[in-house]
């Protein structure tokens, strides 16, 4: 048992370092890199940039709900015969952790809904040539767009380093819990 939950352990932290790293890849280098591009190339680099790491960041999302179920499994029987004062302080941190979680999934089906607007508006945006103030109102909607997803990328790496954060906690209390 101990190997495998060892593994388990592995791979919640192998998941946890594609996800927060990639989004801070994506947040520190893919976009300002982007930004300072041609806006006619822009909207298909930041498609293929998309293209690839939308698979890593849902398969390390799904990895890390797996395994970080089986993580707290193993942990909460470990303490279910055990009465401590720090017992109910760890299952609040989880359950905060666990929404952190969440927010991060909700969230990037937010960004991908968002993004996918703006790759609408540009579409549209190019199948209007004649009308100024149509391709001035889009292009406007697109900025916006832009920098509300701009802003909820920069939520997501927080949410993502408050989820480590909470993941040291929630060791620490543990080992509280475990050697008292």
């Amino acid at each position: 048992m101990f190997v495998t939950i060892t593994f388990i352990r592995w791979l919640h932290l192998v998941g946890a370092a594609a996800l927060v790293g990639g989004m801070v890849l994506q947040l520190f280098v893919v976009s300002p890199l982007l930004s300072g591009i041609d806006p006619a190339l822009r909207g298909k680099l930041a498609k293929k940039a998309s293209d690839y790491y939308l698979p890593v960041f849902w398969v390390s999302l799904a990895l890390l709900i797996i395994t970080g179920a089986f993580v707290i499994f193993d942990r909460l029987v470990s303490l279910e015969n055990m009465v401590f004062p720090y017992k109910n302080s760890y299952e609040t941190f989880w359950l905060l952790k666990l929404s952190f979680v969440g927010a991060i999934g909700l969230l990037g089906i937010l960004i991908a809904r968002l993004s996918n607007e703006i790759r609408g508006a540009s579409k549209e945006q190019m199948a209007v040539t004649e009308d100024v103030t149509k391709i001035s109102l889009l292009e406007n909607r697109k900025h916006r767009l832009r920098h509300v997803v701009s802003l909820l990328r920069n939520l997501n790496v927080v949410l993502g380093i408050f989820v480590l954060l909470w993941a040291a906690v929630l060791q620490n209390i543990f080992g509280l819990l475990i050697l008292r």
